[in-house]
């Protein structure tokens, strides 16, 4: 079976997690990798016009491998949700698993690194 791997990136909130497999809830999916960066105080943009400093941008990714026949529609869904910054299509190698953006596949229960 052809699959497809979406790579979404997102900005983290209350629920998304949630959101996301509400989301795919139809669709057949084969794996799935969530990573959450961890806030960083350094990484500010600075100060802005008015003098105000900006919080640091927080991006969290999803790598989620379906079959190509669900990826167009799954591809749609993913885009209308609000957290949803960027939907990225690309063609899985054959044997590949969802790995986070490192390159590194998740093991169950493993903790984030």
């Amino acid at each position: 079976m052809e699959h497809i791997r979406l790579t979404v990136t997102l900005r983290p909130g209350r629920g998304t997690l949630a959101r996301l497999a509400a989301t795919l809830n139809h669709h057949q999916v084969l794996d799935f990798a969530y990573t959450a960066a961890p806030v960083d105080a350094t990484a500010s943009t600075g100060a802005s016009a008015s003098g105000v400093t900006a919080a640091p941008a927080r991006v969290t990714t999803a790598v989620i491998r379906v079959p190509r026949a669900h990826a167009p529609r799954a591809q749609q869904k993913l885009r209308r949700l609000v957290d949803v910054l960027d939907v990225a299509l690309d063609p899985a190698p054959s044997g590949a698993t969802a790995a986070t953006p490192d390159g590194h596949t998740p093991s169950a229960g493993a903790p984030p690194h």
